[in-house]
């Protein structure tokens, strides 16, 4: 292309110019949509890196949990806002207790604020199943606290929620970034984002989500390498390690003496316990071993589980897909429910021994089918007079459906307590067809091993689903569904068969 001016000729991008530039940007193109939908796409399935999928469907478990918070509040200072006792649509407590005996949990994001596809992964709530496993039915087990608490956080919560509550034992749950006194900065994300318009950014997150994540994440860790101190901040590592000496840790020290004479105070006994999130003795124990000696010498007893759980898992990985047995998903690495069952399991082994009297009497009694959990937040489950049986309403819009792993948008329903079931039954004069999915427990570890295993779609109004008899006797722990219902008659009846002995079941089937 050219053109006179000034009795001279300007050639400005020649046509050849034009087409190389072109051919050049589809390579370009075609060659970013190759790395993101091929080698990063199977990158993901293998569990190496954190998909998008993933990370959206976080964020609507979040967003469920968010909305069916009924949480106790206590105001906090801003811009923290108002932080409590945790209960939700389906797990309501109350300042009265409904048992005799009551345990108090104090913590963070491993109390509340992680993305766990139902709250009876928490690590307090597997050990309200745990008890319960092991017929321990008058105690009841309630948390307090939320994401991004410290210790001191934690202690002024609880100055105003003991006298409330009078638990008759307060556990304290440890994490490695507890001791933050606000003394020293950490980096935070909104420094590192890349100076790029929000509409660019919006186009590369739908053309090319994975390389776009990629980009950014390893933007960040250079400039969170680059621009590092006092001013700026630290990268989490590093801070980490800045919290556990000099000012802000002798800060901490006091904070602990604190709690200890709370503890005198309110005449409550207490436990330390930390919450390792994998059997990886190095990620850990640069914190415990100066933490650990504090709390003792406030008087308060402590539960470290790090080494049985590395005895016991000796073989664990700190990376690559294997390591992801211990985290959430891939892309959140808080403790999953193998490692929240391993901690429960610890724990109440420590209370039988050392504080018996706050668990009550050990009796039998048959378990009670109850969902106390559920997605999204308006399914609105609810129990009917007779016993297994439940109404709820299937939602109009899959906007609040989590999507993980199957990668099908479905509702949720989670046992408090997880049973073995023989059948599983939904009737509806709207219902046209449905498929339904189950998770079970380990066997010998008690978690929720997160498989999911489809029992298969049915057609019509009143559909029946009976467990395969290699799933017969494993514990149920949660559900999934995905049902096409008319517009008109969106309410569902579900039904909950308990396993029998294996010979009525079999007498039954013939």
């Amino acid at each position: 292309m050219s053109f006179r001016w000034r009795r001279k000729t300007w050639r400005v991008a020649p046509w050849v110019s034009l087409r190389a530039a072109g051919i050049s940007l589809l390579i370009v193109v075609a060659t970013a949509l190759v790395f993101d939908h091929w080698i990063l796409a199977r990158l993901e399935k293998r569990g190496l890196i954190a998909s998008d999928d993933w990370k959206r469907h976080n964020q609507i478990v979040i967003a469920n949990h968010e909305k069916k918070d009924r949480q106790i509040a206590y105001e906090r200072p801003k811009p923290e806002g108002p932080c409590g006792v945790r209960s939700w649509l389906g797990h309501p407590v109350e300042k009265q207790g409904r048992t005799q005996h009551r345990l108090l949990v104090m913590g963070d994001s491993f109390v509340w604020g992680s993305p766990y596809l139902t709250l009876n992964h928490l690590w307090w709530r597997q050990l309200a199943i745990e008890l319960k496993r092991r017929g321990y039915h008058d105690v009841e087990v309630i948390a307090a606290g939320c994401s991004g608490m410290s210790t001191r956080d934690e202690l002024e919560l609880a100055r105003r929620v003991v006298p409330d509550f009078h638990p008759d034992l307060i556990l304290w749950g440890f994490v490695t970034n507890d001791p933050d006194e606000r003394l020293v900065k950490q980096i935070h994300t909104s420094q590192l984002a890349p100076p790029i318009p929000g509409r660019i950014q919006k186009v590369l997150e739908r053309f090319i989500p994975r390389l776009w994540e990629l980009f950014k994440s390893r933007r960040a860790d250079k400039l969170a390498k680059s621009y590092v101190g006092p001013e700026y901040g630290y990268s989490y590592d590093d801070w980490l390690n800045r919290i556990h000496e000099g000012e802000n840790f002798e800060r901490y020290q006091q904070t602990v003496a604190d709690v200890g004479r709370f503890m005198n105070e309110s005449q409550t006994p207490a436990l330390f316990v930390t919450l390792p999130e994998a059997p990886i003795r190095s990620r850990f124990a640069f914190s415990y071993d100066k933490v650990v000696p504090l709390w003792e010498a406030a008087g308060v007893p402590v539960l470290n589980s790090l080494d049985t759980f590395v005895q016991q898992f000796p073989d664990a990985e700190s990376t690559g897909p294997n390591s992801l047995v211990w985290g959430i998903n891939p892309a959140d690495g808080h403790p999953g429910p193998r490692t929240t069952a391993f901690l429960a399991r610890q724990t109440a082994d420590r209370l039988e021994r050392d504080f018996p009297q706050v668990l009550g009497p050990r009796t039998l009694e048959p378990p009670r089918l109850t969902i106390n959990d559920w997605l999204p937040y308006d399914l609105d489950v609810s129990p009917l007079v007779e016993a297994g049986l439940w109404e709820l309403d299937y939602p109009r819009t899959e906007k609040f459906l989590p999507t993980m792993p199957l990668g099908i948008p479905t509702t949720l329903m989670a046992l408090e307590l997880p049973q073995s079931l023989d059948a599983i039954r939904l009737s509806s004069s709207g219902l046209r067809s449905a498929q339904i999915w189950i998770s079970t427990c380990d066997p010998d570890e008690g978690y929720d091993t997160g498989e999911w295993h489809d029992l298969g779609t049915a057609k019509g109004t009143e559909l029946n689903w009976v467990i395969p008899d290699g799933l017969a006797r494993r514990d149920v722990a949660v559900i999934l569904l995905k049902a096409d219902v008319s517009s008109d008659d969106r309410r569902l009846r579900l039904m909950l068969v308990p396993a029998q002995p294996s010979s009525s079941r079999s007498e039954g089937e013939k």
